[in-house]
């Protein structure tokens, strides 16, 4: 079964004063809170433990308890990371969310409706502020043209309101409009799982558009990313 990966680039690396790590575990909670609503894969959360012999569930999140166990495991470790699982063990369903200094990623096995993929995006779009959102998979790794640069995928955003005619295949965009992001998700195909041919010519001749006009990041994080 294909493995989904929802990933952002953003442009610095977030603060980790204490004031900092509050607010953002106060974001991860109204994103959760969001996510729930999709899809019933989304509805439960625990802090994921990749040491623990059984599955950690005794820190549901959102919850006081597993709040603190967060705020004093960043307190303790800058690079610490906010992971978060759905508890299940079925293969099928299972899902995973991790968000750091760096970013955000969320892992996922179900292929979603289109609509429910629309709405994954807008939620990991009000915060923090994103240079560039993609639903990657191994398909999209392996015809991706540019490998120093981030894949192209059938599902991104990218931070600025573009003409339709620059891009060679689009099923449809979704314009963006936040506090913290402003700018287009693209939607190449209907069907956005597809592995086929014309998804492939679909993806690498937009990707060729979309490098052009500079809103594909590099693969590395640029030099100044960790300066504060």
């Amino acid at each position: 079964m294909r493995e989904y990966f929802l990933s952002t680039r953003i442009p610095k690396i977030l603060g980790n004063n204490d004031n900092e790590i509050i607010e953002q575990i106060e974001k991860v909670e109204q994103i959760i809170s969001e996510l729930s609503k999709i899809d019933p894969i989304f509805k439960t959360w625990y802090i994921n433990n990749a040491t623990s012999s059984k599955p950690p569930l005794d820190y549901p999140f959102p919850s006081e308890k597993s709040k603190k166990y967060l705020f004093n495991h960043r307190k303790e470790d800058s690079f610490e990371i906010f992971g978060l699982w759905n508890g299940s063990l079925e293969t099928e369903l299972f899902a995973s969310f991790s968000f750091d200094r760096t970013g955000l990623v969320m892992t996922f096995k179900k292929v979603l409706t289109l609509e429910q993929i629309i709405q994954l995006f807008k939620v990991v779009l009000e915060y923090p502020k994103n240079d560039y959102v993609y639903l990657n998979s191994d398909f999209f790794g392996d015809i991706n043209v540019f490998p120093h640069r981030l894949e192209t995928t059938s599902i991104c955003y990218i931070p600025i309101k573009i003409d339709e005619k620059l891009i060679p295949h689009l099923y449809k965009i979704v314009d963006v409009d936040t506090p913290l992001n402003k700018g287009t998700i693209l939607i190449f195909d209907e069907h956005w799982a597809d592995e086929s041919d014309e998804m492939k010519k679909k993806v690498q001749e937009n990707s060729l558009a979309l490098v052009e006009l500079g809103v594909i990041p590099e693969a590395e994080l640029p030099e100044d990313f960790f300066e504060q």
